[in-house]
């Protein structure tokens, strides 16, 4: 009996999807077909729309063709794995390079002779690298001479035309240009492609120095210059004495707050690396003192232009003392304005 019920049960679902299966106008035909006294089925007419369609016939598949492709799988699998180990792989070669050729030289005792190849070689190459970009000198721009002469200018860069601007020692060139009498300070650059600058800077002098009878021309900074150097220069002060050339910048300083008196000084003597003397165009000297010789320089330029003290006929002042001030005479030595003896001035006289 379960057997049978199972069949039953397997009929009835094939009835099902049998029905299931069929289209719209086949239900609606054989609906029209069962119903009484109506026209036989054969004459029933159903719209086209309704009518069961032939299913369509599929084209059959193409043959199936064999993929060329499968067979480079393996060569692209090998090809991933190499470009994944591409770094580790690069790393290993350079540590090969770097490690096992020098070792490979000197196993073989060619370590100088691929020491002067590569130097040969790169020489080689710098060379073709500066012929091909034109690195040669062409030009030389010099700014800021005024003293130095042109000959002794050139023989101190000793330069030649189309000498490789690379090849030229910037260090050794400046220190030519820095022996120089009159050049100060030298800067030196490369302009490329052909060219080379050279700005100087040279020495300002502003007084001479009489080095026991060796005349030399001292600069704005207190440094020795040649007087052989160039020109002449005997209208600058003449300073004398030990410790004067480091001192006079300061004086010349001083000098020039009262510039008309400092036109008429001629000569400076330092005494005792402590104080200056000075001495004018018409021979009058002035001691100028120690301590606030600023203030002593700017009282006697006051009365000179009141009193016109150099004009007097005096041989000299003397303004060593704070409280006294001295004018030494042909006839004799009096202090000014108080009437004393020459007691008075042989005091502070001829103190150095």
């Amino acid at each position: 009996m379960r057997r049978l019920n199972i069949a039953v049960t397997s009929r009835r679902a094939q009835d099902l999807e049998d029905r299931a299966a069929l289209s719209a106008g086949a239900i609606i035909a054989r609906a029209a077909a069962t119903v009484p006294g109506g026209a036989p089925a054969e004459e029933t007419r159903v719209p086209p729309s309704l009518r069961p369609q032939p299913a369509p016939v599929l084209p059959a598949d193409p043959p199936v063709r064999r993929n060329r492709r499968a067979r480079r799988r393996p060569l692209r699998a090998l090809g991933a794995g190499l470009r994944t180990h591409s770094a580790t792989i690069a790393r290993f070669v350079v540590l090969i390079g770097l490690f096992g050729f020098p070792v490979w030289l000197w196993q073989t005792g060619r370590t100088e002779s691929a020491l002067a190849l590569i130097d040969r070689s790169a020489g080689q190459t710098g060379q073709a690298l500066r012929n091909a970009l034109g690195l040669h000198l062409e030009h030389i721009f010099v700014e800021g001479r005024h003293r130095t002469s042109r000959r002794a200018l050139s023989s101190a860069l000793g330069l030649d035309r189309g000498v490789a601007l690379t090849d030229i020692d910037m260090a050794a060139l400046r220190s030519r240009l820095l022996a120089l009498p009159w050049v100060g300070d030298a800067i030196v650059q490369r302009r490329w492609p052909n060219t080379l600058h050279v700005r100087l800077h040279e020495h300002t002098t502003i007084a001479r120095f009489d080095d026991s009878g060796r005349m030399k021309l001292i600069s704005q900074k207190g440094a020795f210059v040649d007087m052989g150097a160039a020109g002449s220069h005997w209208g600058r002060l003449l300073v004398k004495g030990a410790g004067a050339p480091e001192r006079t910048p300061a004086l010349i300083a001083l000098l020039q707050t009262r510039p008309l008196l400092a036109k008429r000084v001629v000569q400076a003597t330092r005494q005792g690396r402590r104080r200056w003397d000075l001495t004018f165009d018409n021979g009058v000297f002035l001691k100028l003192p120690e301590r606030r010789p600023d203030a002593a320089w700017h009282r006697f330029a006051d009365l000179d232009r009141t009193h016109g003290l150099l004009a007097r006929g005096a041989l000299g002042f003397d303004m060593r003392s704070r409280f006294e001030f001295v004018i030494r005479t042909p006839q004799g030595e009096t202090e000014a304005g108080t009437g004393e003896t020459r007691s008075a001035a042989n005091r502070n006289g001829d103190r150095g």
